[in-house]
């Protein structure tokens, strides 16, 4: 199906780019190159990102010299790409060893030019990205349902999805620079209005991190600013769009109009020119409707959980039901993992200090779900291991060792934690 570009853009991003990488790195789908752009860092992950590039050829960095933000570091990736398709990383992020392959195969079957999957979140979040959707089968939007989608009550962030672009739809189309957030979703609509046919499928493969600093995070006035550039921009670059478009588009720049008096009263209020705040609040009453709304959230709505280390948890990923064992229970080979399934892993083993138990190859496939683990066993089928799966398992980002079939059948059943799982041997 062709080369695939990875677009893998970072700024200090020492603690997880060396996982991230290697998640890419293991795809199923080999015929891949990794674009690591550099945004001007200043910790060790221009080191650790020259190392993986010495131990992969497939691996190529390239580096900013002054930092121009993740917009301008990405389209440094885009420019330099030379697959047939594109794909946009987060690099502290993680995916299945499938996905490529899948999204490369939904591409073709359903003729799309842009395939995206569902995000499973883990850290301080659970949950999926699309839950809300509750999507059955593959979704095709047009622009106006993706503005529809993100004005929605629950909103969904489509523009958060990671997609897989055809080159020839992608074109010159790059990430708007002077936009500090919602350039994802203006280059999404920008594709989209072009002609380009998307797709989003209900498939779980890729695993996004929540960190608890960027949960409550609210747009400022800068932020703001730049979204409305980019409207103007759909309007004057996009000047025959239909009457139902425009209304959305109009409707998203009400919005965020309404947002920007609210920044600026939320401004006001912290910097103590109570005065000014209260002048904007007589020309503008509605400005204290979203902090009385984000009050009575805030009281409502529950701690984000944050996993603390501690102590390592056994956990057996296996097809086969357990009689005496709480184990999680995985699908068969080739079976399709809904993105509840997928999530409820994810959460169960998001501290990364779990020891795991993987049964075959539906547990094999069950560990791309995992967000990191301090020991993963691996009990082979019994016709054994394949050469792409053994290429697979040596690209696993985490320690594994092999456990033959006879010593896990072995195994007594064991208390991990908050749930039962079957012995592991502690060496």
């Amino acid at each position: 199906m062709g080369l695939v570009s990875v677009v893998m853009a970072f700024h200090n991003g020492a603690p997880y780019l060396r996982d991230a990488a290697a998640t890419v790195l293991a795809q199923t789908h080999r015929d891949l190159e990794i674009l690591l752009c550099d945004d001007a860092s200043s910790d060790d992950s221009p080191a650790i990102a020259a190392a993986l590039a010495a131990h992969d050829d497939r691996v190529r960095v390239l580096r900013r010299a002054n930092r121009g933000g993740p917009a301008a570091a990405r389209n440094l990736g885009l420019d330099a790409a030379r697959g047939a398709w594109i794909a946009v990383i987060d690099a502290d992020d993680l995916v299945h060893p499938a996905r490529i392959a899948g999204l490369l195969e939904a591409a073709e079957d359903l003729g799309a030019d842009i395939v995206a999957d569902d995000l499973v979140r883990f850290g301080a979040e659970r949950g999926t990205l699309l839950g809300a959707m509750d999507l059955a089968g593959p979704w095709h939007p047009d622009a106006a349902a993706l503005l529809r989608a993100e004005a929605g009550r629950p909103s969904v962030p489509v523009g958060y999805l990671k997609p897989l672009i055809r080159r020839a739809a992608l074109g010159d189309v790059r990430y708007r620079a002077d936009m500090s957030v919602g350039e994802d979703f203006d280059l999404l609509l920008r594709l989209v209005l072009s002609g380009a046919c998307m797709a989003v499928l209900p498939r779980p493969w890729y695993l996004y991190r929540r960190h608890a600093g960027s949960i409550s995070h609210r747009l400022a006035t800068r932020d703001i600013a730049g979204m409305l550039d980019a409207i103007e921009g759909l309007f004057t670059d996009f000047p025959d769009q239909s009457g139902t478009i425009r209304a959305e588009l109009l409707a998203w720049r009400g919005r965020l109009h309404r947002d920007a008096l609210f920044a600026e009263f939320v401004a006001h209020l912290k910097g103590r020119a109570f005065g000014r705040a209260a002048r904007l609040l007589a020309l503008h009453p509605h400005v204290a409707g979203p902090l009385l709304r984000s009050a009575l959230e805030h009281a409502g709505r529950r701690v984000p959980r944050v996993r603390r280390a501690g102590p390592a948890e056994a956990l057996l990923l296996t097809e086969r039901p357990a009689m005496a064992a709480r184990v999680f229970t995985v699908p068969g080979v080739g079976a399709v993992w809904t993105p509840a399934l997928a999530a409820a892993l994810a959460d169960r083993t998001g501290s990364g200090r779990c020891v795991l138990r993987a049964e075959g190859r539906a547990g094999l496939n069950a560990l791309g779900y995992v967000p990191g683990w301090q020991l993963a066993e691996l009990v082979p089928p019994m016709d054994g291991w394949s050469d792409p799966e053994l290429r697979q398992i040596a690209a696993l980002p985490w320690p594994t060792r092999s456990v033959s079939p006879v010593a896990a059948s072995a195994a007594g059943d064991v208390t991990a934690g908050s749930w039962t799982a079957r012995a592991l041997p502690r060496h």
